[in-house]
């Protein structure tokens, strides 16, 4: 019997998740997080809405291009508008399944409760602005919940 190792993709939001917007700077576990999982070879991605429009797009697109993270991304999405196309985008064009996705968000509303309603594992970034948006019915409950991406190399 051949022993198969399906790919694992993690998709990961952007602000208040890998990047500090209060401070304007990336949080600073950021970079050393997407090394360990880059090294066990996890495909990683980047699906965030943008609702400030395309100057708040342009604006994390020269963040990503300054600190060097392109490289860590087979897939970066920002739009203003329907995540949900994102994430459906991004695990067809990276051939990826809902069983094989870890969704990491800071938000309950968007990026854990397309994740449940999908079958992906669902981490929620429990910290800043939205932490008191806590999961119901509609959303579903997270399949973890911590304070920090530092954490997440431990829960993958």
């Amino acid at each position: 019997m051949l022993y198969y190792d399906p790919m694992q993709l993690t998709i990961f939001d952007w602000g208040r998740t890998l990047h500090d917007p209060e401070y304007g700077a990336l949080f600073p576990e950021t970079k050393e997080v997407l090394e360990e999982l880059r090294a066990r070879e996890y495909m990683l991605a980047i699906v965030a809405l943008a609702t400030a429009g395309e100057r708040k797009m342009q604006e994390r697109l020269r963040i990503i291009e300054h600190e060097q993270l392109a490289p860590y991304f087979a897939s970066i999405k920002f739009d203003v508008a329907n995540k949900d196309r994102m994430y459906e985008g991004t695990l067809a064009e990276l051939g990826a399944t809902p069983e094989q996705t870890t969704i990491v968000d800071d938000r309950v509303i968007r990026g854990i409760q397309w994740g449940n309603a999908h079958g992906c594992t669902t981490v929620w970034v429990q910290n800043g602005k939205f932490a008191h948006e806590l999961p119901d019915e509609r959303t579903g409950a997270p399949d973890r919940a911590v304070a920090s991406i530092a954490l997440l190399p431990a829960i993958v």
